[in-house]
């Protein structure tokens, strides 16, 4: 079993893209999204919960997945507000905030280690940014921000070929 060692700064990055092929790591054109401070992979089965006359414990059956990708970055303004020339990714040329405003369906992909090497792992899917919501403070001189992926259908395990 290996190790998977975050603080290597070549772990848990996040790409995104207009398909599936850019959004992979090391997808050409793909947006990564720089400076992220943290990342939570949610795959969580919903269920039901009932109870019978007959029985002095309750029973329950599971529903659909409810998928989101979590994280907090610090706020890079062309990745926040777009770069204006890449014309292959509209999410790198509009950025994160209009295509959230615009609720615009995306790609992608959070590599596990580096993801683009032969049998290397990584998560995809595509869903709905949401959740940007950027703050600062005299204690804190930066521009932060939460940001959610709301999946839109299920989060795949893919290995690189």
């Amino acid at each position: 079993m290996a190790v998977i060692n975050v603080t290597s700064g070549d772990q848990a990055v996040l790409t995104l893209g207009n398909d599936g092929t850019m959004a992979a790591p090391g997808g050409t054109h793909g947006l990564i999204v720089p400076t992220v401070q943290d990342i939570s992979v949610g795959a969580s089965t919903g269920s039901v919960r009932y109870s019978t006359l007959d029985s002095s414990a309750s029973s329950a059956f599971t529903t659909v997945n409810e998928n989101t990708i979590t994280l907090n970055m610090l706020v890079d303004g062309d990745t926040f507000f777009g770069d204006g020339a890449n014309v292959n990714n509209t999410i790198a040329n509009k950025g994160l905030m209009q295509t959230s405003k615009e609720k615009t369906e995306i790609f992608f992909s959070v590599a596990f280690n580096e993801g683009d090497s032969t049998d290397e792992y990584y998560i995809s899917g595509q869903g709905f940014l949401t959740g940007l919501t950027p703050t600062a403070s005299i204690d804190q001189a930066v521009w932060i921000s939460p940001m959610e992926i709301v999946v839109n259908g299920e989060l795949s395990r893919t290995v690189v070929a």
